[in-house]
């Protein structure tokens, strides 16, 4: 067990991290939410097949090239998740290919040591430990099994750029552009949607990606439910794999 603090916001209520992890292995869910000032493209969007690239703002629109341009990349990811009084958190590195592959090896938090493999199936491989060993202690999980799901529903193929990405496209709300935070010294553009079904958005009311004018990929997503912050993803030391 484990005890996690998350950085604060002026006027952001966070849910307090009285339990961290469950015998799963936890990711993060993937919306994040905010309401910024004065927009500087907002759109409202219905459905995936009424949107266009060019009616979507313009930091989407570089992440869309950015992403197209690369095969996969490689990433440190810290993870939060909440629900009620229980939390979740943990570092990995995460491996993605494309169309459809991952590695994911838990770094710190619970289930250190497992590494996680999918190659596009319904189902995801665990292992522990490494050579020989992790070749013949394996199991296979279905891909949104609870063992391998956050406390919140978010399951490991939703970690993808291109899942993160689908879903700023996809999601019926309203997304709204502002100049974002300065992370790690790295200016952002932050993309904020508010759904128009939280329910059907993993119960999330407003989601925000910090998109970064240097690579144009995301370095950082939060969601939340009304004020308060129930799931953060960073991303860190990434290597694009053109």
């Amino acid at each position: 067990m484990m005890q996690t603090k998350l950085r604060s916001r002026p006027g952001r209520v966070r849910t307090p991290a009285i339990r961290a992890g469950i015998i799963s292995l936890s990711l993060a869910a993937l919306v994040v939410v905010g309401v910024p000032p004065r927009p500087v493209n907002a759109q409202t969007l219905g459905s995936a097949s009424a949107t266009v690239p060019s009616a979507l703002p313009p930091a989407l629109q570089a992440f869309a090239r950015a992403w197209k341009g690369l095969m996969g990349y490689r990433a440190t990811v810290t993870v939060f998740s909440a629900k009620g009084t229980t939390a979740q958190h943990i570092v990995f590195a995460y491996t993605f290919h494309k169309p459809s592959s991952f590695t994911v090896h838990v770094v710190a938090g619970p289930n250190a040591g497992v590494t996680l493999t999918w190659n596009g199936g319904p189902t995801v491989e665990a292992s522990r430990g490494g050579g020989f060993f992790a070749s013949i202690v394996k199991r296979s999980i279905p891909l949104h099994d609870p063992l391998v799901t956050t406390i919140r529903g978010a399951a490991l193929d939703q970690l993808s750029y291109g899942a993160i990405l689908a879903h700023a496209e996809q999601t019926p709300g309203a997304l709204v552009q502002t100049p974002g935070e300065l992370i790690a010294g790295t200016p952002t553009q932050a993309l904020s949607l508010v759904p128009s079904d939280p329910v059907a958005d993993a119960g999330l009311s407003r989601e925000i990606i910090e998109i970064s004018t240097a690579t144009q990929l995301p370095i950082r997503i939060e969601g939340y439910e009304g004020a308060t912050l129930v799931s953060t993803i960073d991303f860190s030391d990434v290597q694009p794999e053109n």
